[in-house]
């Protein structure tokens, strides 16, 4: 029974598309813009300005960059909505910016990118763990190890699937050592392997109420 739910388990997780996928997808749109910014701490302006911290700032306000009269001309910070909206296009959002970055038509793109942007131009103190009111955090009851678990799962694949999931402690232990293989998880150590584990087999074990047999 265990090696059918690892099998149902282990399917599924290569049919969906990871944070490392995405994040992948994600560098390479960057790619576009790479030229032109630069995305680190006190990175150098290019031709156009670093973007380190870019997210809920002023538009056009970097002391230390000339910005076009049209970007000086616009009102606002630059929220996900700004953003998305420069992104589709540029010159439209911008009349008359020297922008030569024609824009990226499909939504499902822009809105991968700006979830990269904003982890990558985040200073240390805004990258702050999932909170309490994050959607798929709440699918997980509360107990030790949750944050943990969150954490380790949510990197690979979605939480939805962890918890469709019913495997007693060994079956826990052999996805998570599958996943570290054959997947190239970052090995666990063993604390926190085991806080992993055990969250895991006390609330998705095999006796759970809503877990077919």
């Amino acid at each position: 029974m265990m090696k059918s739910l690892l099998a149902i388990l282990v399917a599924t997780t290569l049919s969906l598309p990871t944070v490392a996928q995405d994040d992948a997808k994600a560098e390479r749109l960057f790619r576009r813009c790479a030229a032109c910014h630069t995305l680190d701490e006190g990175g150098r302006n290019r031709v156009g300005p670093n973007l380190f911290g870019v997210f809920d700032r002023d538009i056009a306000s970097r002391d230390d960059f000339r910005y076009s009269d049209a970007l000086l001309s616009l009102e606002g910070r630059w929220n996900d909505d700004a953003i998305n909206q420069y992104l589709l296009s540029p010159r439209t959002y911008a009349r008359g910016t020297k922008m030569a970055f024609a824009g990226i038509r499909k939504t499902e793109d822009r809105l991968l990118l700006i979830d990269w942007l904003k982890r990558k131009t985040a200073s240390a103190s805004e990258a702050t763990p999932a909170v309490a009111n994050d959607p798929d955090l709440a699918l997980l009851p509360d107990g030790p190890g949750k944050q943990e678990t969150f954490d380790g799962c949510a990197s690979c694949h979605s939480i939805k699937l962890v918890v469709q999931q019913g495997l007693d402690e060994d079956g826990w232990a052999e996805v998570i050592e599958w996943m570290v293989d054959e997947q190239g998880m970052d090995p666990l150590d063993g604390d926190l392997a085991q806080t992993i584990t055990d969250y895991l087999a006390t609330h998705f074990g095999v006796d759970r109420p809503n877990f077919r047999q």
